[in-house]
């Protein structure tokens, strides 16, 4: 049972001419080709996708950044602004004495702080710059000079009736910033001057619409921090990123110690100051990030089904393949049986000679050793007769040998072969006695600088073989010639067999390589030669051309690589 099981395995209907590790490399090919045709596009669309949401992130937070510093930028104009009508307004008031008293300063500032607790004190200069009169947490500022302060030299000096300066230390050694509003009266210059807390400016900042999503500091134009977060860095310290002056509003992006950082930045009106926001890393990472979850989600879940997919694909791709090799190998395989019945003639003339031979010589020796013709004759006499008749029997086998070879299916063995040793093995081992016969002179060109080739030998003794027996049946028994050249053409092996035969017409060239179409007799042709001829050279990755006049002869010219794909 288990021999019938093994010889199943190898009949008509299921063999196939590659072995598993063919098709094992087969559906790996494939798998690679259709994953590179099916997930390059679904991968250069999701890079897409992801560049333009980025890009789409990037363009909102960018916008959204500086709709923020230009609100905070806006407000905090609109607060200084407030601190300098609030001064103006006290200086200006009717009910305001000049010069005022200690007490006076107190009810003043009490004023002041009902409108922002910014205010830490409050002080009345004369004309000689001297603070005359002063309330606040610096008792010790009263009496002191002021005239050669840049701010006082400023105002006293400027058209406009106020100033507001930059952060500084001053006389009480402390950062601050300082309003002072100037009034003439009776061609004297009096000032009013107040402090502003920095940390109570900066807490209303921190108070203003989206000051959660960014960190907000203000910079003059020496890019010094006026106001900033205290894990930033400090009042008056250098800040990493100065805004440029034009555009009023803008955003930069900037590297710092090889970290890119966004900011967006809007100068003030009020003072030659700049506020700067800068997003939080939270909301840098959280805006609409569940959109790229979702989009590489999806990227991902398209990616698993089309791999499902592919491999299911390349399997059934892998069984067509089989039954396409199996058909063919059995196309192949009925052109080989139908060669070997046009050769009957010769194969029979062929094993008839030496079977002649072998009879002719035992028939001698049996009549010698007959008792007739008297005594038996000596050993060395009858040894002649056996080498002839043991030569004549290896002869036999050889034919033999060489036509079930022919015929016998086989595994594709792509393996280093000379063309002319394959050409010289079908002419001389299978075709040399019926061209003898037939009088076909056969002419043999052969390039000697081809190298070896590396190929299936069988296939291609099949093809030459189909190719000759056309060309023996198109001289019609009639003396002729058929000559074989050889040579390279662009590193492929060319071969060209020409006859002299009856040739073909243009109709008939274009259907020779048809299945089941013969220009022989019914009866004589199976019409499969040439066609099964074209699948194995076209398999091997060359060509079959023809050329034909009628009553002339015809030339097939065959093309192959020189490393064929088997």
């Amino acid at each position: 049972m288990l021999n019938i099981s093994q010889d199943k395995s190898k009949t008509t209907f299921d063999y196939l001419p590659f072995n598993e590790k063919h098709y094992s490399e087969f559906k790996r090919n494939n798998i690679v080709r259709l994953l590179l045709t099916y997930l390059t596009p679904l991968i250069i669309l999701a890079i897409y996708f992801f560049y333009q949401y980025d890009k789409m992130v990037s363009d909102s937070q960018h916008l959204h950044l500086k709709a923020i510093a230009e609100n905070q930028s806006n407000t905090f104009d609109l607060f200084i602004t407030e601190r300098i009508v609030n001064l103006t307004n006290l200086i200006n008031d009717p009910g305001f004495n000049f010069p005022p008293t200690t007490e006076d300063m107190q009810i003043y500032l009490e004023r002041l702080r009902q409108n922002s607790q910014a205010f830490t004190d409050v002080g009345y200069l004369d004309s000689s710059g001297v603070q005359i009169a002063y309330t606040g947490p610096f008792p010790s500022l009263e009496k002191q000079n002021y005239s050669t302060e840049a701010w006082y030299i400023d105002l006293k000096n400027k058209d406009g009736n106020f100033i507001i300066t930059d952060i500084y230390l001053g006389l009480r050694n402390k950062p601050h910033f300082t309003i002072a509003i100037k009034r003439i009266i009776g061609k004297q210059i009096t000032i009013l001057r107040t402090s502003l807390d920095p940390e109570r400016m900066y807490e209303y900042i921190t108070s203003l619409e989206g000051a959660q999503e960014v960190s907000t500091s203000i910079v003059n134009h020496t890019g010094h921090y006026q106001l900033v977060k205290s894990q930033v860095g400090k009042p008056l310290d250098a800040s990493s990123f100065m805004p440029p002056k034009t555009p009023k509003l803008g955003i930069e992006n900037i590297k710092i110690e090889k970290s890119s950082s966004t900011y967006a930045y809007s100068w003030l009106k009020t003072a030659d100051w700049a506020l700067i926001a800068q997003r939080t890393a939270d909301e840098n990472g959280n805006l609409l990030s569940g959109y790229r979850l979702k989009i590489l989600s999806i990227s991902l879940a398209l990616m698993a089904l089309i791999s499902i997919m592919v491999y299911y694909r390349a399997g059934r791709l892998v069984e067509f393949q089989k039954e396409t090799d199996r058909t063919r190998a059995q196309l192949e395989h009925a052109s080989k049986l139908a060669s070997v019945g046009e050769l009957a003639a010769g194969i029979a003339h062929e094993i008839n000679n030496p079977l002649a031979i072998i009879n002719e010589e035992a028939g001698l020796m049996k009549d010698l050793l007959s008792a007739n013709f008297g005594d038996p004759p000596e050993t060395r006499e009858l040894i002649q007769y056996l080498d002839s008749i043991h030569e004549s029997v290896f002869r036999c086998r050889d034919v033999t040998r060489k036509l079930l070879g022919f015929v016998r299916k086989t595994d594709m063995d792509i393996s280093p072969h000379s063309i002319h040793k394959i050409i010289d093995n079908v002419v001389d081992g299978i075709l040399g006695k019926e061209m003898e016969v037939s009088n076909i002179e056969m002419v043999r060109q052969y390039d000697n600088n081809i190298p070896q080739m590396q190929t299936d030998a069988n296939q291609l003794q099949q093809v030459l073989l189909n190719i000759l027996n056309n060309a023996i049946d198109a001289l019609e028994d009639n003396p002729g010639k058929i000559s074989i050249t050889t040579g390279l053409v662009k590193k492929k092996i060319q071969i060209i067999i020409t006859d002299t035969g009856m040739g073909m017409t243009r109709e008939q060239i274009e259907k020779i390589f048809l299945p089941f179409y013969s220009t022989k007799e019914v009866g004589k042709g199976t019409g499969l030669g040439l066609s099964v001829s074209y699948g194995i050279i076209k398999n091997m990755g060359g060509k079959i051309e023809a050329e034909s006049t009628p009553g002339k002869g015809s030339s097939f010219i065959l093309t192959i690589p020189l490393h064929s794909k088997g």
